[in-house]
């Protein structure tokens, strides 16, 4: 019996009305990791019109390589809790439960100063989402990234055999996957997004090696968060984990570690049998 398809390309277009918003504030990003080729296009959208001063603020100085971490990814978060009509938000509390829990955002990346601010992301997105500018350039980018992942048709089917693999093999609750990108967004950059049983990815940039690992971090992180209180973490073992993970607490480094490396034996064709034992090997 051929398998149901599970990956499809995901059109959000309040996402997209996000990244021009902050193309409009200064985002520079677009740029990064992509030819001039395919920046050529964005910038002649970027500073057509004015955007609510929300966007702006969406830039901090809590990560000096990505200032726009961690509220452009929490804007992104937010779409997901709004009313049908966007004029609010529809289920504040449990979308404020998930960035107070989210173990790669720091206390002081969601004080009180965040909550207050992200208070006027329905009034700012609606603004940018009815705005002349941004529905020629939601048409665009539609156009672009439709070529774009037809382009990537070998590598999408054999990323769509691998996730199926993985959620057979671990039990996934997840049934689909919705692949979201924007030619805004930086190219290095990677959010997901877990909505009933969708997994939706976004980023600037299609990669398969990309996508699985944001996948298998839902994979992992129930087995870790069990396993924790046996899991003897051995010196050093997080040394190659960057920075920003080992200030969310070792745990969550731990689990960035066995993600990248389950990743990387998946993309080689090694599906471990038990993740319980696979993660405490992790070194």
């Amino acid at each position: 019996m051929e398998r149901k398809k599970i990956i499809t390309t995901a059109r959000i277009p309040e996402i997209s009305a996000i990244y021009y918003a902050l193309l409009q504030s200064g985002y520079g990003f677009y740029s990064v990791g992509r030819s001039r080729e395919k920046t050529a296009p964005v910038e002649n959208y970027a500073g057509v019109e004015k955007v609510p001063d929300f966007f702006a603020a969406a830039k901090q100085n809590t990560c000096e390589v990505y200032p726009w971490w961690p509220r452009a990814a929490i804007c992104e978060t937010a779409v997901f809790y709004l009313r049908p009509d966007r004029l609010g938000f529809d289920g504040f509390e449990a979308f404020s439960r998930q960035i107070m829990t989210a173990g790669n955002i720091s206390d002081d990346e969601r004080n009180d100063s965040l909550w207050s601010w992200i208070r006027g992301f329905p009034a700012a997105l609606s603004a940018v989402m009815e705005s002349p500018g941004f529905s020629r350039y939601l048409e665009w980018e539609e156009k672009e990234v439709s070529l774009r992942l037809a382009e990537r048709g070998t590598e999408l089917s054999d990323l769509e055999h691998r996730i199926y693999t993985c959620m057979e093999k671990y039990a996934s609750p997840v049934k689909k996957i919705g692949i979201y990108l924007s030619p805004i967004k930086c190219a290095c950059s990677a959010d997901y997004h877990l909505i009933g049983d969708s997994f939706v990815y976004s980023s600037g940039e299609f990669s398969a090696d990309s996508v699985l690992h944001e996948f298998l971090h839902h994979v992992i992180h129930p087995v870790v968060t069990e396993k924790a209180a046996s899991a003897v973490l051995k010196d050093g073992s997080v040394k190659a984990i960057d920075g920003s993970y080992l200030r969310a607490g070792e745990l969550n480094a731990f689990e960035e570690l066995a993600v990248r490396r389950l990743t990387e034996d998946i993309m080689s064709g090694y599906y471990p049998e038990k993740l319980e034992d696979y993660i405490i090997s992790a070194d």
